[in-house]
């Protein structure tokens, strides 16, 4: 072997040396983890049993014949599409007012938007459990003021509009977020591009459509992705709000798990459900990093 060659081996040896305990922890933490739950979702037990069940496909077969499971995937969508709209939109013209809009207390206003996003899960469910209260709720008195109706089994009690607050909620705590980092997207076009298209006649509006929108295109994918993931990972607001009610008119994949595993005791279940649950973030991941390549 070469001297050159006795390098490179040594420097491969050095670079496995020092990504060992990174690669430790990964898989301790990340890939026997996803491995067992896979393995786990072929059997059926429950999480006190001493004694598993092996049943192949048995648990899969069952979930895609689960009239709550689809239901619950259907929540998940539709808080899917709302937050993208409503929080990557929202988010979208809040940071473009803040940037070129708003010249005097732009950071007073950034922090008072952004504030929902610090405040705890627990504190924002009370706090919307309040509004949302069919007889003292501040909602359903501003409706009553202007002569408007409310919903009659209140806003979290109705099965048709349930799922609809729980996503006003949840859009109202994270667009703070959405507009933090797509402002910061914004502060790095160059301020050239702005003035040349001003010279050559441009408006605001053009300017935002031909010049912000394109210019922050990679942030744009990374927070609609964020933001699809976390819909599907929907849990702690729902929990806390409706736990998944009325008659799971708001359940989700994650609460629907987490009843599975801890309520009814069906850890194998649960598995199944978290094995498509991940799938589903695992696509989208997928697609984030195949369009960020693409706008790249």
């Amino acid at each position: 072997m070469t001297r050159r060659g006795k390098l490179k081996r040594g420097d491969t040896v050095a670079a496995l040396l020092l990504l060992a305990p990174a690669l430790l922890v990964f898989g301790a933490l990340i890939v026997y983890p996803l491995v067992n739950t896979l393995r786990l979702s072929f059997f059926d037990y429950g999480l006190t049993s001493r004694v598993r069940e092996f049943i192949g496909l048995g648990n899969y077969l069952e979930l895609f014949r689960d009239r709550i499971f689809w239901l619950a995937l259907q929540n998940n969508l539709i808080i899917l599409i709302g937050s993208v709209l409503f929080q990557v939109g929202g988010g979208l013209v809040l940071a473009a007012v803040l940037n070129r809009g708003v010249t005097r207390g732009s950071t007073l206003f950034r922090t008072i938007i952004f504030a929902p996003m610090v405040m705890s899960v627990i504190a924002v469910g009370l706090l919307w459990q309040l509004i949302y209260n069919p007889s003292i709720g501040i909602l359903s008195r501003a409706l009553q003021a202007v002569g408007l109706p409310t919903p009659t089994q209140g806003w979290l009690g109705d099965p048709d509009i349930v799922i609809y607050a729980v996503l006003a909620v949840a859009c109202w705590q994270y667009t703070g977020f959405m507009m933090v980092l797509l402002l910061a997207g914004m502060q790095a076009v160059p301020e050239a591009l702005y003035d040349a298209a001003h010279i050559d006649g441009a408006n605001e509006a053009q300017s935002f459509w031909h010049i912000t929108v394109p210019g922050i295109r990679n942030v744009l994918i990374v927070a609609a992705l964020i933001t699809m993931i976390g819909a599907f990972k929907a849990f702690d607001v729902v929990y806390i709000l409706t736990l998944g009610g009325p008659a799971d008119a708001s359940q989700v994949l994650g609460l629907y798990l987490y009843e599975n595993a801890f309520t009814l005791n069906r850890a194998g279940y649960a598995n199944a459900v978290a094995v498509v649950l991940l799938a589903l973030t695992l696509l989208l991941g997928l697609l984030q990093l195949r369009y960020s390549r693409r706008a790249a």
